[in-house]
Parts: C-alpha cells; structure tokens; sequence
C-alpha cells in the first residue's frame, strides 16, 4: 500500500505524453498544486495503467508512437465515459482539436500552454467528475429510498394484522407457560420488526429528533472495542493477527446519530478484516481539516480492481458469495444524510483507504 504519513488522499491524473520534457513539466505543475500524477508514454502504457486503476482526469496528447490519442479517447469513451479526458494539441492540429470534441473530450489545450490555465482545467475536469458521481450516486439511493417506502408501507400494514391477531389470542388463550413463552417470543419479533419498518420508511430523511452532539473520536474508540471480536479473536482463532492501530484527534464535535455512524465504521472494520485474509493492519486516524471532521479507515488487504471500485456503492453489489449487498451503499446513504461525504481509494495488492467526512461542530457553539 502507498505510505504516506499523513494518509491524505490527493486526486489522480494519468499523463499519457511521450515527451520527456513536457512530462517533467507537467507532473511537477500539477505535484505543486496538489495532484498525483501517473505517467503513459505511450498507448500501451496507458491501457496497462487503466487496469489498475482509474483516474480521476487523463491528460492525453495526440501524437504517440504506437498511434492517436483520439483512438485511445474512442477507446476511453466506450469502457470509462465518465472520466474526464483533456486533450494536448499543437496549433497546426485545429481539425484533431475538433475531432477531440466532437468524441466528447472535456477540453483541449494548446502546445505550448499556460500553465495556469492547465491547472485551472485539470481542477474543473475533476470536480466535474466528483459531482457526476454524486448525482448518480444520489439517484440509486433515490429509486432505493422509493423502493424502501413501499416495501415499508405494505410490511406495516401486516405487521398491524399480525399485532391485533396476537392480541385477541392473548385474550382468548388460556396460556400454559409453553404458550406463554411462544407468545411473547412472537411479539418481541413483531416489536423488532416494527423498528425495521421504521428505519425503512425514514431512508433518505435526516431524522432530527436522533441527532446528537458528540465527539467522533469517542465514538471511533468505542467502535473500535465493539468489534474487537471480529478484528482480534476471530482472526486469532484462525491463526492470523490483525493490528488495529488509531490516531484520533480529540474535540472532533460532529451533530449525528450515534448508532447509524457506529454501524458505517463497524461496518467498514468488517470489510478490512474480510480484505485480509491473511492477516494485516487497520488504522484509524481522525483529524480536523478546515470545517470539516475527517477520518479514515486504512487497510492492508488484498485492494479492490478499478471494476469493482465502480460499483462498490451499489445497493445489492457484493463480491463476497455472501449477505446482502447493502453494507457499504447504506453506509453512503447514512453519511449522505449527515451532510458528509464518502469516498475510497485502492489498489489491487496495496490496499483500501476508505474516507469520511462530516460537518464539525464548533465547541464554542455548544454552549
């Protein structure tokens, strides 16, 4: 996995470009400005480095050894539509230039070019795609929302006919203790059920009233004791050791429902103990960053192929042979809801870093 101190997680750019001297250039322009770059110096390249892992932005020139970079864009287009390419181009290329946008490249820019301009470009090429995720993200949870309600409504109304039978057996029954015992099972279940259906019928709606001021570190700590059994003794019985270190800043105030962001991190524990199945470490590390209460979730495991990565909010998508699918898209609706965001990086073989990031309180505001 890549070491890096401070675990931040910077946006990546494939540079495919087969002149040395533009590449130096470029990737130190953009390292400066807060990019990591990956370089292609030719097609080849670039679709080795495309199965590894896919970019948030491709710079791509025209003129490579082995052919086009409009091939490679057709070819882009038809597998990875929606991340966004720019393209490099000579002044004397103006018909390639066009031919670039008409196959639906996001910009094109000039040799020799303004470096600012080709920052400026790179940031709107990747915030354009960071919100093309959102919104395509917020419409799964949109149509699952709906799907949720209506399984929720028609679940309420049996459970309603389920409740009033039990009742009137209640009354009727001159119970054994057997009976008894059958009975109040059955209406424990309904009880249960019941909460369900709320929750259901509430996905997609910030439930107020269950909002809590408290520190996130808190809450990491005492998630991180919860699921001791599943990081610690089970790999242990199995014979492997799973490390779980942390690093939490303290007065990390964020306004949430406890147990909803308690069942996102242990659900995000789970998954790292299950991505190592050879044994491993977990690091958790929490900080401030402007108005914003980060924290991360670091693994040592197998890593997630660029495939998977695409779908892996998906509601029902699992690569496990077992559960549901719903961990992690519940997960992302969960922290949707709080205003936050959530996102994950990985490489086969390297490893997973998942982020969170919440509102923060300020302290001052909580008296």
């Amino acid at each position: 996995m890549q070491k890096t101190n401070n675990m931040e997680v910077l946006p990546k750019v494939l540079l495919v470009e087969d002149f040395e001297d533009t590449v130096k250039i470029i990737k130190r322009l953009l390292a400066r400005n807060g990019f990591q770059v990956d370089t292609a110096l030719t097609i080849k390249e670039a679709k080795e480095r495309l199965k590894k892992s896919i970019p948030d932005a491709i710079i791509l020139d025209i003129n490579l050894p082995d052919g086009s970079g409009l091939d490679l864009l057709k070819d882009l287009k038809s597998t990875h539509e929606d991340v966004p390419v720019i393209m490099l181009t000579a002044y004397t290329e103006l018909e390639n230039a066009i031919r670039s946008l008409q196959q639906g490249v996001d910009d094109f820019i000039p040799k020799p070019f303004d470096n600012a301009y080709l920052v400026h470009s790179v940031n709107k090429a990747v915030e354009k795609n960071k919100l093309k995720k959102r919104l395509r993200q917020s419409e799964k949870f949109r149509v699952l929302g709906e799907l949720a309600s209506g399984v929720a409504h028609d679940f309420n109304n049996l459970l309603h006919s389920m409740n009033s039978h039990l009742y009137l057996l209640e009354r009727k029954l001159k119970q054994s203790g057997e009976v008894s015992e059958h009975l109040a099972a059955l209406k424990t279940s309904i009880e249960d059920a019941s909460e369900i259906v709320k929750r259901l019928s509430s996905m997609g709606r910030k439930r107020k009233d269950e909002l809590q001021v408290i520190d996130l570190s808190n809450l990491v700590q005492d998630t991180v004791l919860m699921t001791k059994p599943k990081w610690f003794h089970e790999p242990y019985k199995h014979g492997r050791k799973v490390e779980l270190l942390t690093e939490l800043e303290p007065d990390l105030y964020v306004r949430v429902n406890p147990s909803e962001i308690r069942e996102v991190l242990t659900n995000l524990i789970f998954n790292a103990v299950d991505a190592m199945p050879t044994g491993g470490a977990i690091k958790i590390k929490t900080k401030k960053v402007e108005q914003k209460a980060i924290c991360h979730i670091k693994d040592t495991g197998l890593g997630i192929t660029p495939e998977i990565m695409e779908k892996i909010f998906d509601p029902f998508f699992t690569t496990k042979g077992h559960g549901s699918g719903l961990g992690l898209s519940i997960s992302y609706a969960i922290i949707q809801r709080h205003g936050g965001e959530m996102n994950v990086h990985s490489k086969p073989g390297e490893g997973t870093v998942f982020t969170i990031s919440l509102p923060c309180i300020e302290v001052s505001n909580l008296v």
